[in-house]
């Protein structure tokens, strides 16, 4: 994603308080933020595999079903088919590059959204009979990102927000 296609697609977008700054902001710090937003994607588990195993970072990717493309039919209960299934080896979805962006955007105005610890968010922690308060509503701790960002994820992750998995130990 380049510096100028990032502005065109914020250019379009309805303007909040990140996105103002997003304008007001210089070239190198816009470019900073959408390094470490391909940085943060880049943590993600996507569906498929890399297309080639010399590529730095996740996409392009091949076996990646286009999420647009097919219909669930609960009435036959199996996915028809309406066009072309699939990304090409050397194509990144829409849906990435806007994910980036979106969270480029937010970084350039949370110089530390994501890299906090994790607990600046909360009002209180316990951890014997396990008690936590937040300090605030909605998405919290180190891996805080816009709700866009997620959306756009939905139908490309192998798994949800953050890709955590619980483990019993």
């Amino acid at each position: 994603m380049t510096l100028a296609e990032a502005d065109a697609y914020v250019d379009a977008m309805v303007l909040g308080t990140d996105a103002n700054k997003w304008g007001s902001g210089n070239a190198d710090s816009r470019n900073r933020a959408l390094t470490a937003a391909t940085q943060r994607l880049d943590r993600e588990r996507f569906l498929g595999a890399k297309a080639t195993d010399t590529q730095a970072l996740e996409w392009p990717r091949t076996g990646v079903r286009k999420p647009s493309t097919y219909i669930n039919t609960y009435a036959t209960g199996f996915p028809f088919r309406i066009a072309d299934d699939f990304f090409t080896d050397t194509e990144i979805p829409s849906q990435i590059k806007h994910a980036q962006i979106e969270l480029a955007v937010y970084l350039h105005s949370n110089k530390d959204g994501i890299s906090l610890g994790g607990l600046e968010d909360f009002k209180s922690i316990q951890v014997g009979s396990i008690s936590v308060v937040p300090d605030k509503t909605g998405s919290v701790g180190a891996d805080r990102v816009p709700p866009m960002f997620e959306r756009y994820l939905h139908s490309l992750r192998i798994s949800g927000p953050g890709n955590i998995s619980v483990k019993r130990s």
